[in-house]
């Protein structure tokens, strides 16, 4: 059984989103959604900078405008922090 996944809201707090609200966001997402027990999930989210290690409640890999829609419009439905990283296209 998969786990509530937790993460810190706009404002500090701590909030969970269930496995099956991440399965909803998956669905709009064309090129998937990652979180921390996903394979490929540490490969996604390093950077350039190995001195930066942050760990995203969840990847949105957008594949066009709409995903990238989708994917700001769930962050902001549930409260949550949002950073873009641009250039890390699939398959590079």
């Amino acid at each position: 059984m998969q786990q509530h996944l937790i993460y810190q809201t706009l404002d500090g707090a701590s909030a969970s989103l269930s496995p099956d609200v991440v399965a909803e966001l998956a669905q709009h997402i064309r090129g998937g959604v990652l979180t921390a027990t996903d394979e490929g999930y540490d490969e996604t989210r390093a950077i350039w900078n190995a001195m930066v290690d942050r760990r995203p409640a969840l990847i949105a890999r957008c594949l066009g405008t709409q995903d990238v829609c989708n994917a700001i419009d769930f962050a902001r439905t549930h409260h949550m922090l949002v950073s873009v990283r641009g250039g890390g296209h699939l398959g590079d």
